[in-house]
């Protein structure tokens, strides 16, 4: 039997950002499927609620529905996983452009408070933590962006690259290369060439290990996933 976490930690936003997140982290597999009751037993909610929350993610890509089936963690091909790391590459190139004219101190500041929650689950070797950090690193740099068209575009599309379930983030250059910081440093430092140059690097370095199937850890049920995950909350 799950553990059901107190009710009153959660409504619809809470059950929403842990679901969501456990997507993002890679805790929950592609294809996994999401059953209502069992998800509305352990969050201790409606089961209103939970369909609620698996419309708002079906609506961002990360969870499709099918009639008489019910509601599953989205996949998406090799294919489809490159075309997203080419327009990621192009639109990133331009917001690095833009706000390195603009940035605030307290905006880094923010930016390096973030890299350093990425070291710290590097060296606790937490790589689902690791995962949504780095992820989330880039959807901030994003909302920077004047041009609210291209900050969105970015924030939508950066969690899809969750549901490319082809490479293990433990062999990824994430902890041995701070890429993060060197972005962050060569914009800090006005050098807009450079600061797109290693966001390319970082990138490219991410796209080449698309290459091969690899899971991080054995096929585990939903019911499982969610007694072993540490929430967010």
């Amino acid at each position: 039997m799950l553990p059901v976490p107190s009710s009153n930690r959660f409504n619809e936003d809470a059950v929403y950002t842990e679901v969501r997140n456990a997507i993002c982290e890679r805790q929950l597999l592609p294809d996994t499927k999401l059953g209502e009751t069992l998800l509305a037993e352990h969050f201790g909610v409606s089961r209103t609620i939970i369909r609620q929350v698996l419309l708002r993610l079906a609506g961002e890509g990360l969870v499709r529905q099918e009639p008489n089936r019910g509601a599953f963690v989205a996949r998406i091909s090799l294919e489809e996983a490159q075309q997203i790391y080419a327009a990621w590459r192009l639109v990133e190139g331009t917001i690095i452009q833009e706000i390195t004219s603009s940035i605030l101190p307290n905006q880094v500041q923010a930016l390096r408070e973030l890299i350093a929650q990425e070291r710290k689950a590097c060296k606790q070797n937490d790589y689902p933590r690791l995962t949504r950090l780095s992820m989330q690193f880039h959807i901030e740099l994003a909302a920077l962006s004047q041009n609210g068209y291209l900050g969105r575009f970015l924030q939508d599309l950066i969690p899809l690259t969750s549901l490319a379930y082809f490479y293990d983030v433990r062999n990824m250059p994430l902890c041995t290369e701070d890429e993060h910081s060197q972005i962050l440093n060569c914009i800090e430092a006005g050098d807009v060439e450079q600061a797109v140059a290693v966001s390319h690097k970082h990138l490219d370095g991410i796209e080449a290990a698309l290459n091969t199937f690899a899971a991080l850890e054995p096929r585990l049920s939903l019911a499982e996933r969610l007694a072993t995950r540490q929430p967010s909350l």
